[in-house]
Protein backbone atom coordinates (compact mmCIF):
# COMPACT_ATOMS: atom_id res chain seq x y z
CA UNK A 1 0.00 0.00 0.00
CA UNK A 2 1.48 3.41 -1.09
CA UNK A 3 1.26 6.29 2.07
CA UNK A 4 0.58 9.76 0.33
CA UNK A 5 1.96 12.76 1.67
CA UNK A 6 -1.04 14.01 3.14
CA UNK A 7 -1.34 10.66 5.45
CA UNK A 8 1.95 10.67 6.10
CA UNK A 9 1.48 14.30 8.27
CA UNK A 10 0.97 13.86 11.88
CA UNK A 11 -1.36 17.08 12.79
CA UNK A 12 -0.01 18.09 16.49
CA UNK A 13 -3.17 18.45 19.30
CA UNK A 14 -4.79 21.67 18.71
CA UNK A 15 -4.05 23.72 21.60
CA UNK A 16 -5.76 26.66 20.29
CA UNK A 17 -2.62 28.54 19.32
CA UNK A 18 -0.86 28.08 15.74
CA UNK A 19 -1.58 24.71 14.35
CA UNK A 20 1.79 22.36 14.06
CA UNK A 21 2.36 19.26 12.43
CA UNK A 22 5.36 16.80 11.07
CA UNK A 23 5.87 16.10 8.26
CA UNK A 24 8.44 14.09 6.07
CA UNK A 25 10.64 15.89 3.66
CA UNK A 26 14.03 16.26 1.36
CA UNK A 27 16.76 18.86 2.12
CA UNK A 28 17.59 20.02 -1.11
CA UNK A 29 19.80 23.32 0.48
CA UNK A 30 21.87 24.22 3.41
CA UNK A 31 22.23 27.65 4.31
CA UNK A 32 23.58 29.56 6.78
CA UNK A 33 23.59 29.20 10.37
CA UNK A 34 21.73 25.73 9.99
CA UNK A 35 19.20 26.84 7.89
CA UNK A 36 18.02 24.18 5.27
CA UNK A 37 15.98 24.58 2.65
CA UNK A 38 13.33 21.31 2.53
CA UNK A 39 10.87 20.43 -0.23
CA UNK A 40 7.76 18.12 0.88
CA UNK A 41 6.59 15.45 -0.84
CA UNK A 42 4.05 17.36 -2.09
CA UNK A 43 6.88 19.51 -3.84
CA UNK A 44 6.40 22.60 -1.08
CA UNK A 45 9.90 24.46 -0.13
CA UNK A 46 10.03 24.96 3.18
CA UNK A 47 13.08 26.87 4.71
CA UNK A 48 13.71 25.37 7.89
CA UNK A 49 15.59 26.08 11.04
CA UNK A 50 17.85 22.55 12.76
CA UNK A 51 16.16 22.05 15.86
CA UNK A 52 18.41 22.16 18.95
CA UNK A 53 17.81 18.61 20.13
CA UNK A 54 18.71 17.26 16.30
CA UNK A 55 22.52 16.68 17.22
CA UNK A 56 23.41 15.32 13.59
CA UNK A 57 23.65 18.06 10.72
CA UNK A 58 21.62 17.58 8.00
CA UNK A 59 22.97 17.47 4.19
CA UNK A 60 21.52 17.23 1.08
CA UNK A 61 19.44 14.68 -0.09
CA UNK A 62 18.65 13.60 3.69
CA UNK A 63 15.24 12.96 4.72
CA UNK A 64 14.30 14.39 8.10
CA UNK A 65 11.31 14.78 9.74
CA UNK A 66 9.64 18.91 9.82
CA UNK A 67 8.04 20.18 12.90
CA UNK A 68 5.95 23.62 10.71
CA UNK A 69 4.20 25.66 12.41
CA UNK A 70 3.54 27.95 8.84
CA UNK A 71 3.92 27.20 5.41
CA UNK A 72 6.81 28.90 4.82
CA UNK A 73 8.85 28.01 8.10
CA UNK A 74 9.63 25.11 10.02
CA UNK A 75 11.95 23.08 12.38
CA UNK A 76 13.91 19.78 11.19
CA UNK A 77 13.27 17.55 14.26
CA UNK A 78 15.67 14.55 13.36
CA UNK A 79 17.39 12.58 10.01
CA UNK A 80 15.77 10.22 9.32
CA UNK A 81 17.72 8.37 6.24
CA UNK A 82 20.60 8.76 4.45
CA UNK A 83 20.83 8.68 0.90
CA UNK A 84 24.71 9.47 0.02
CA UNK A 85 27.66 7.87 2.20
CA UNK A 86 28.82 11.19 3.58
CA UNK A 87 30.55 11.86 6.78
CA UNK A 88 28.00 12.08 9.53
CA UNK A 89 28.84 15.31 11.68
CA UNK A 90 27.33 15.80 15.20
CA UNK A 91 27.22 19.46 15.28
CA UNK A 92 26.37 21.50 18.53
CA UNK A 93 26.42 25.18 19.71
CA UNK A 94 28.42 25.84 22.82
CA UNK A 95 30.36 23.52 25.23
CA UNK A 96 29.18 19.77 25.69
CA UNK A 97 29.63 17.48 28.74
CA UNK A 98 28.79 14.06 28.72
CA UNK A 99 27.85 12.03 32.32
CA UNK A 100 27.56 8.69 32.36
CA UNK A 101 27.10 6.25 35.93
CA UNK A 102 28.52 3.79 34.44
CA UNK A 103 31.25 3.38 31.47
CA UNK A 104 32.11 4.86 28.25
CA UNK A 105 33.22 3.44 25.43
CA UNK A 106 34.36 4.89 22.08
CA UNK A 107 35.21 2.14 19.51
CA UNK A 108 35.84 2.79 15.76
CA UNK A 109 36.72 0.21 12.60
CA UNK A 110 39.40 2.75 11.39
CA UNK A 111 40.52 6.05 13.13
CA UNK A 112 39.88 7.78 15.85
CA UNK A 113 41.26 12.10 15.81
CA UNK A 114 40.98 14.18 18.72
CA UNK A 115 41.35 18.07 17.56
CA UNK A 116 41.46 21.08 20.07
CA UNK A 117 43.22 23.58 21.87
CA UNK A 118 44.24 22.06 24.85
CA UNK A 119 43.58 18.46 26.03
CA UNK A 120 43.07 17.83 29.39
CA UNK A 121 42.62 14.19 31.06
CA UNK A 122 42.20 13.47 34.63
CA UNK A 123 42.10 10.09 35.89
CA UNK A 124 43.14 7.91 38.88
CA UNK A 125 44.65 5.19 37.07
CA UNK A 126 45.46 5.31 32.95
CA UNK A 127 46.28 2.29 30.58
CA UNK A 128 47.89 2.91 27.13
CA UNK A 129 48.26 -0.46 24.90
CA UNK A 130 49.61 -0.18 21.53
CA UNK A 131 51.70 -2.02 18.75
CA UNK A 132 52.94 0.82 17.65
CA UNK A 133 53.28 4.53 19.37
CA UNK A 134 54.67 7.86 17.39
CA UNK A 135 54.36 11.32 19.42
CA UNK A 136 55.43 14.21 18.53
CA UNK A 137 55.95 17.31 20.89
CA UNK A 138 57.86 20.49 20.41
CA UNK A 139 58.08 21.22 24.28
CA UNK A 140 57.71 18.34 26.70
CA UNK A 141 57.33 18.99 30.40
CA UNK A 142 56.68 16.37 33.11
CA UNK A 143 56.53 16.41 36.98
CA UNK A 144 56.57 12.66 38.51
CA UNK A 145 57.23 10.37 41.42
CA UNK A 146 58.63 7.35 39.95
CA UNK A 147 59.46 5.95 36.65
CA UNK A 148 59.85 2.67 35.49
CA UNK A 149 60.74 1.09 32.02
CA UNK A 150 60.96 -2.30 30.98
CA UNK A 151 62.21 -2.71 27.31
CA UNK A 152 64.54 -4.95 25.03
CA UNK A 153 65.69 -1.72 23.28
CA UNK A 154 66.12 1.91 24.07
CA UNK A 155 67.80 4.64 21.21
CA UNK A 156 67.78 8.20 21.75
CA UNK A 157 69.09 10.93 19.52
CA UNK A 158 69.43 14.01 20.90
CA UNK A 159 71.75 17.50 20.10
CA UNK A 160 72.14 17.84 24.18
CA UNK A 161 71.61 16.07 27.34
CA UNK A 162 71.74 17.52 30.90
CA UNK A 163 71.35 15.44 34.14
CA UNK A 164 70.97 16.72 37.65
CA UNK A 165 70.60 14.46 40.54
CA UNK A 166 71.65 13.82 43.83
CA UNK A 167 72.40 9.84 43.24
CA UNK A 168 73.24 8.05 40.08
CA UNK A 169 73.31 4.30 39.97
CA UNK A 170 73.97 1.80 36.94
CA UNK A 171 74.25 -2.21 36.69
CA UNK A 172 75.45 -2.82 33.14
CA UNK A 173 76.24 -6.58 32.98
CA UNK A 174 78.35 -7.41 29.62
CA UNK A 175 79.76 -4.39 28.18
CA UNK A 176 79.98 -0.51 28.25
CA UNK A 177 80.72 1.77 25.70
CA UNK A 178 81.99 5.51 25.59
CA UNK A 179 83.39 7.00 22.94
CA UNK A 180 83.72 11.02 23.13
CA UNK A 181 86.21 13.82 21.36
CA UNK A 182 86.52 15.17 25.31
CA UNK A 183 86.03 13.64 29.05
CA UNK A 184 86.21 15.49 32.05
CA UNK A 185 85.64 13.74 34.92
CA UNK A 186 85.80 15.63 38.83
CA UNK A 187 85.27 14.52 42.31
CA UNK A 188 85.11 16.95 44.64
CA UNK A 189 85.76 13.55 47.03
CA UNK A 190 87.28 10.63 45.60
CA UNK A 191 87.48 8.26 42.41
CA UNK A 192 87.92 4.69 42.28
CA UNK A 193 88.80 2.81 39.05
CA UNK A 194 89.02 -1.19 39.82
CA UNK A 195 88.89 -4.08 37.32
CA UNK A 196 90.43 -7.58 36.64
CA UNK A 197 92.40 -5.96 34.34
CA UNK A 198 92.70 -2.38 33.75
CA UNK A 199 94.78 -0.49 30.84
CA UNK A 200 95.59 2.90 30.55
CA UNK A 201 97.02 4.19 27.46
CA UNK A 202 97.86 7.55 25.51
CA UNK A 203 99.19 8.17 22.12
CA UNK A 204 100.97 11.13 23.10
CA UNK A 205 100.68 11.96 26.64
CA UNK A 206 99.91 10.04 29.90
CA UNK A 207 100.25 12.54 33.01
CA UNK A 208 100.02 11.44 36.68
CA UNK A 209 99.87 14.39 39.30
CA UNK A 210 99.91 14.03 42.84
CA UNK A 211 101.16 15.26 46.27
CA UNK A 212 101.54 11.18 46.56
CA UNK A 213 101.77 8.56 43.98
CA UNK A 214 101.96 4.83 45.41
CA UNK A 215 102.26 2.52 42.77
CA UNK A 216 102.11 -1.46 43.55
Amino acid sequence: MTTTAAQRRVPAPDTGSERTDNSIGTVIAVLHDDVLLVTGDDGALQTCKRAFSCLIAPVIRDRVVVCSNGPRHGYVLAVLERVTGSETRIHIEGDLRIDAAGDVHLSAARNIALNSERFAVTTHDAELSSAKSTFVCDELEGRVGLVRLLGKTIEAVVERVVQISKTSFRSIETIDHLRAAHIDYAASESVRLHGKNTLLSAEHLSKLDAEQIHLG
